[in-house]
């Protein structure tokens, strides 16, 4: 009995990844091997050695808030990483490039006065500094990938008008539906986080024939598989 609790305490913590949606991690997904279903959200598995849990978190920050804080109560996790795609504002920002998110802040959680947007601390009511400002990784993962600031909406950005306010206001170099609230519930549990997303297509007047879905997909997921490798992971990640 001894010499199994010794083994179970060699037993490294898995890495948790998290997708908003299934085909966004479907690549990683066919590559995992002794894959298990733990729920119709969560998958585990080995990927490249390294001991993996998968987390489909929903679209958006309500359904990505309560799956990832209910998955890391009942399970524990060495570090999360989230993949998924975004939209640039930026032209500097190539589609199909991946990039790391290291600030995000949810852009439309305030007040519209009269067409300006306030957050809730300008309008006087409580708040923390993640509700209100900037969500900072403290800890990014080493990479080459380019660091960006992100923000989090639920309704994307297709118009000139909303465009334009979202970024007077926040300056932002993207946009998604989710990447604050993980930064949110990673912050608050005290979980070592990183975010990719690879860009699928740039924020402007909507117009879907020139989204790029799937070579962004393909491009987020091979970085993933890379930067876990057991060869080329980082001291930080295997920690």
């Amino acid at each position: 009995m001894q010499k199994f609790f010794k083994y179970q305490s060699k037993m490294p913590q898995p890495l948790l990844i998290v997708s908003p949606t299934e085909p966004e991690c479907i690549p990683t997904l066919q590559k995992m091997s002794e894959l298990k279903t733990l729920s119709p959200f969560l998958f585990s598995g080995i990927l490249n050695g390294q001991p993996v849990e998968l987390l489909i978190s929903g679209i958006g920050s309500v359904a990505t808030t309560f799956r990832l804080t209910q998955t890391l109560m009942q399970r524990s996790y060495r570090r999360a990483i989230s993949i998924g795609i975004a939209g640039s504002f930026t032209e500097d920002v190539n589609i199909g490039e991946t990039v790391q998110i290291t600030e995000d802040c949810f852009a439309d959680l305030g007040i519209d006065d009269n067409g300006q947007f306030r957050n809730l601390r300008e309008v006087g009511l409580t708040c923390d500094d993640f509700d209100c400002g900037l969500i900072v990784n403290p800890s990014p993962t080493l990479s080459s990938h380019r660091k960006l600031r992100g923000i989090t909406v639920q309704t994307t950005s297709g118009s000139k008008k909303r465009i334009d306010d979202l970024t007077k206001h926040f300056n932002p170099d993207v946009e998604t539906m989710e990447n604050a609230a993980f930064f949110y519930v990673c912050r608050k549990i005290q979980l070592p986080f990183a975010s990719f997303r690879a860009i699928s297509n740039k924020v402007e007047p909507r117009n879907c024939k020139k989204w790029r879905i799937n070579e962004a997909i393909n491009n987020v997921n091979e970085m993933l598989e890379c930067i876990i490798h057991k060869k080329h992971v980082s001291a930080s990640l295997r920690a």
